[in-house]
């Protein structure tokens, strides 16, 4: 009897909430320092507090809790209509902004963007009202959008009359150099974008280096483009602008060069998180002889899905070389996800090293394709062998090669000599020249007759 109760006890104890809450707390322990650091912000969002809100839901779904997420957006979307329908015209945009794009664990909904973008514009909102105009231009509806974007126009002229209202300025000037709800006016609408940059507006900065390096609207002038993109880059910390910057002072494009203010705007977009100057900068250093500092950066450029990271570092794990361990299915993952030219032709490499030359000639066709010249060799070739991959036509054959040779392709030059000065007048033989002999041949032993 004692023997039993003990297990009774035991049974009891294992099977009990306290022990079972102390088995999950086990099991769960990064959950539970999830929620204690979500515990004020909890707090915070039962007085309605909408940044909470959005703080809970953006945490648990960067910690992989993606139920708790919605569950937190759709409250955080709750919130944000309680203010829409007591006349918050801010909530309105926001609302209509997010269910015109979808995501934050919001379904894109064009119905109810259509809805918050049309409550916002009948509150007298220019903002509400273009981007009313922005949902008609994709439904098609020219006549409703032209009529909502002369009517956030009209608005916005109204509010730039003082001169001082930056946002109001970018908007007709914009407005104005594309020809949206007024007449094209490019010249006025430069000026007018000008004002609101001078008044520290981002948006007419970055419009006005679009409208400098492009010309739009106005004789190209990229100095002056640059210009712009500088000021972004000083002024809004704008990672992207800071790596145009520096690629136009690292390369002298249309501004003189300048290594040391290239390499500081560049050392910024890294900070940034730009792949493209990550990438840049990995190279740079790798250039430098600085290999050690330069690995890390190819792999988290490669990690961003940047291609050429993706290309270099791809090639170097098929191979095991410059540092990086081999491994041959990760490598060829990288290359065929990094679509590049210089990619499809490793692979297309790779293939025929291992004896998989059907593979290898798909990727050949695909390096070809993509503009390699070094695979147009191999993709001429494939035209004039029977049952390849391509069909079958001296034609295409030759227009290969005639491309490779023309991009400085030595292989392709010397393919296209041999198809000129051999293979063409083999072919006319075996076309005109056998007939005839068989002819004149048949005719003979006939007349022996």
């Amino acid at each position: 009897m004692p023997r039993l109760l003990t297990c009774l006890v035991l049974l009891c104890l294992l099977t009990s909430p306290h022990a079972e809450a102390e088995d999950t707390a086990a099991l769960s322990s990064s959950d539970q320092q999830l929620e204690a650091r979500l515990a004020p912000l909890k707090k915070q969002a039962e007085t309605g507090d909408l940044h909470a809100v959005q703080q809970i839901y953006m945490r648990y779904g960067l910690a992989g809790h993606a139920e708790q997420a919605q569950a937190w957006s759709r409250q955080y979307n709750e919130l944000l209509e309680k203010k829409a329908a007591s006349g918050d015209v801010k909530a309105m945009l926001q609302l209509g902004s997010r269910f015109l794009r979808g995501g934050d664990y919001t379904p894109q909904d064009m119905p109810k963007a259509t809805e918050w973008f049309s409550r916002a514009g009948e509150a007298g909102d220019p903002t509400g009202l273009y981007m009313l105009g922005e949902l008609f231009s994709r439904a098609g509806n020219a006549a409703q959008a032209q009529q909502s974007y002369a009517r956030a126009y009209e608005i916005y002229a109204k509010r730039a009359e003082s001169g001082k209202d930056a946002q109001a300025l970018y908007w007709i000037g914009f407005m104005e150099q594309s020809g949206i709800g007024t007449a094209k006016n490019a010249e006025q609408g430069i000026a007018h974008l000008q004002q609101a940059a001078n008044l520290g507006s981002a948006w007419a900065q970055a419009q006005l280096f679009k409208t400098f390096y492009k010309g739009i609207g106005a004789p190209r002038d990229p100095a002056k483009a640059i210009s712009y993109a500088r000021l972004l880059a000083d002024e809004r910390q704008d990672a992207l602008m800071a790596y145009v910057v520096a690629c136009a002072y690292l390369y002298g494009r249309d501004v003189p060069q300048n290594t040391s203010i290239g390499e500081a705007y560049l050392d910024r977009a890294v900070a940034g998180n730009i792949p493209d100057a990550i990438y840049l900068k990995s190279d740079r250093l790798e250039q430098a002889g600085k290999k050690e500092e330069a690995l890390p950066l190819l792999r988290q450029a490669a990690s961003m899905k940047q291609k050429e990271a993706m290309e270099r570092l791809g090639a170097r794990m098929l191979r095991g070389e410059s540092g990086v361990s081999q491994d041959v299915e990760r490598g060829l993952f990288m290359l065929e996800n990094a679509s590049t030219a210089r990619a499809a032709m490793h692979l297309a490499l790779y293939y025929e090293e291992v004896g998989e030359q059907d593979i290898a000639d798909s990727w050949y066709v695909t390096a070809s394709d993509r503009g390699m010249p070094q695979a147009m060799a191999r993709r001429g070739l494939l035209h004039l062998i029977p049952g390849s991959c391509v069909t079958w036509d001296p034609t295409r054959c030759y227009q290969w090669w005639r491309v490779g040779a023309d991009r400085g392709d030595s292989t392709c030059r010397l393919y296209l000599r041999l198809f000129l000065y051999v293979f063409t007048p083999l072919l006319l033989i075996l076309v005109f020249g056998l007939p005839m002999y068989v002819g004149l041949r048949a005719r003979r032993d006939k007349s022996l007759l």
